[in-house]
């Protein structure tokens, strides 16, 4: 580096360094063939005149060769000194040490908030290669690279390059294939199987099939030649990506691969709902209740007048914890009910599937019985919107169970009846039911089965 330049850099590093934050922008790197427009961004809160800078890019090659590369200032630059130092590492990579510095009159920016610096041209020697381009030098305290700045009036600021200035490539490779390949994956509503599709690629003698996570690409199957779908299932409430490539296999047994398809994503919904019920809580009332989902974000809530008729979203809840919600539902009209859940990811919402919808219906009784003799007694408590009880019996707990008698008046709490002689142990339950506007009677949830015994 000329001798004035470091009398310059010597000067220009004394001054205060004021840490600032980077502003948002598109990439400060951008690539058309061998080149790369290089161009800054002006440092957030300086509305001042910027009259020099340095930064510094490192140029790599993870495959073929290269020589050197060379800087080319972009002509609006208007500074005195503008030099481009190249210099080779040790371990092949080349560091591009960029200055310019001019007078108080001698502004980067021009009033504009991008400056475009110049064209950095790599200089591939092989048929294939693929070479890096990103930012380099002295790091802030997150290990981010530093651009650093100097105004008019001989104030020094760094900036870091992280949310401006991203790694590029500059790529060219064989094509194995005549055909790019692309890849699709879609999860039906309620399943957990991702469906993948592609188109086929005409030369190849098989597929090959990545998931894409963290950083790293893991293989996941190996498809034939004839090939264009497969699915695979994965845990509900998950998001996954995804590539795909083709092969072609030689005489030797090697294996030479196309292009990578571009990653794409998707997300499996969350499981469907189970124990769903809904039962009235009063006269106006249905409450309707079900087990949790794991990682539910929330539940929405559909109801219809006939069970395979159109649904209509009746409740939102946002709350993947929430196990219950209470809605109005109009004495003596039939409403059936179901929900699922759904998890949001990056701002979409994704649902699982249905559960089996269900009509509202009365609570279950909570029976108690008492035997004397051979009669014996059973008693409840009045429950909301029955219009009458019916009353079962069978000899076992598990068994088929008869009606025995239907009480057609939801203020009678009680049945007393003369155990049949045919067995001295029964087993009793009961439902409510109500009476509908289509005159119709739905009954509701049954007790739990109680033992009675003859004495």
């Amino acid at each position: 580096m000329k001798n004035w330049i470091k009398i310059i850099l010597v000067s220009f590093f004394l001054f205060t360094i004021v840490p600032l934050t980077a502003q948002a922008a598109d990439n400060n790197l951008t690539v058309k063939e061998n080149d790369v427009t290089v161009s800054v961004n002006l440092p957030e809160g300086k509305s001042g005149v910027i009259t020099s800078l340095r930064m510094q890019l490192s140029v790599s090659i993870s495959s073929g060769t290269m020589n050197a590369p060379k800087f080319t200032f972009d002509s609006s630059v208007n500074s005195e000194i503008k030099d481009a130092a190249v210099i080779p590492q040790k371990d092949g990579t080349y560091l591009v040490d960029l200055i310019l510095s001019g007078k108080k009159d001698k502004n980067i920016f021009g009033g504009s908030e991008t400056a475009k610096i110049g064209v950095l041209s790599v200089a591939p020697t092989s048929d294939e290669y693929t070479i890096k381009v990103e930012s380099a030098g002295e790091l802030d305290d997150n290990g981010k690279p530093m651009v650093k700045y100097m105004d008019a009036n001989g104030v020094a600021a760094m900036k870091g390059l992280a949310a401006d200035t991203k790694p590029v490539e500059i790529k060219k490779i064989h094509q194995l294939f005549k055909k790019s390949i692309n890849l699709k994956a879609s999860v039906k509503s309620g399943s957990k199987s991702v469906a993948f599709s592609w188109n086929k690629i005409d030369e190849a003698d098989g597929y090959m099939l990545y998931e894409v996570k963290g950083g790293k690409t893991t293989r996941i199957k190996n498809l034939s030649a004839s090939a264009t779908s497969v699915s695979k299932d994965y845990g509900y409430a998950t998001e996954h990506s995804f590539k795909i490539r083709a092969y072609k296999k030689a005489a030797d047994g090697s294996i030479s691969y196309g292009e990578y398809s571009p990653v794409i994503s998707v997300s499996v919904g969350p499981n469907k709902v189970k124990d769903f019920s809904p039962e009235y809580k009063s006269t106006s009332k249905v409450t309707l209740t079900w087990q949790e989902v794991s990682k539910a974000s929330g539940y929405q809530i559909y109801r219809s007048t006939k069970k395979n008729g159109k649904y209509t979203l009746v409740k939102d809840i946002k709350k993947g914890k929430t196990t219950s919600c209470t809605l109005k539902h109009a004495a003596g009209k039939t409403y059936y009910y179901k929900v699922k859940a759904y998890i949001k990811k990056s701002g979409k919402v994704i649902s699982g599937g249905f559960c089996t919808a269900e009509a509202a219906k009365t609570k279950a009784p909570k029976l108690s019985a008492s035997a004397r003799g051979q009669k014996v007694s059973l008693k409840w408590k009045k429950i909301p919107r029955a219009a009458g009880y019916k009353v079962y019996r069978s000899k076992t707990k598990s068994g088929k169970y008869k009606l025995v008698k239907t009480i057609k008046s939801g203020s009678k709490l009680g049945y007393t009846e003369k155990l049949p002689a045919s067995s001295k142990v029964w087993y009793y339950k009961i439902c409510a039911y109500e009476k509908q506007k289509s005159s119709k009677n739905l009954s509701g949830n049954y007790s739990l089965a109680i033992k009675a015994r003859a004495r």
